[in-house]
């Protein structure tokens, strides 16, 4: 049993000497190619991020404010949208001034009519489009 420990663990240590040297052979002589793949895939999480606010405004561009029983599910998908804004870095800095109306409209049920609640769909959804134009040109490497 001792001799099975001793090979599992030099096993361990070898494979963690044969991973960590493939890590130092990729950051020396692959850089650009690590590089690359990393901005790849933030960029295809944010696209994931970009697409569930999307979706969250079509849901929310379904329900009509004038009905009391709706506009309860009007403002909890609005704190939705809000908690998810807030929490990506690049969403807070790109939608702040939408993310106060938002505020607004979900904390003040009498703000929170039809044409608001039509306009900062249209708002966010401009916004949106613009951002994902961004986002896509980053990837593609055309931005400036």
């Amino acid at each position: 049993m001792e001799l099975f420990l001793q090979l599992v663990t030099f096993l361990a240590n070898f494979m963690s000497i044969l991973a960590s040297s493939i890590v130092v052979y990729l950051f020396a002589f692959k850089r650009k190619s690590v590089s690359n793949l990393m901005s790849f895939v933030t960029n295809y999480a944010f696209q994931q991020s970009l697409s569930e606010l999307k979706e969250k405004l079509e849901k929310l561009n379904d329900y009509n404010s004038k009905d009391s029983t709706e506009r309860d599910v009007i403002i909890i998908i609005l704190h939705e949208i809000a908690g998810q804004i807030r929490g990506n870095t690049k969403l807070k800095f790109h939608f702040a001034a939408q993310l106060d109306e938002i505020n607004l409209l979900s904390s003040d049920r009498f703000r929170l009519t039809e044409p608001n609640k039509r306009a900062l769909v249209s708002e966010l959804r401009e916004r949106l489009r613009h951002l994902n134009i961004s986002n896509i040109d980053e990837l593609v490497g055309d931005s400036p």
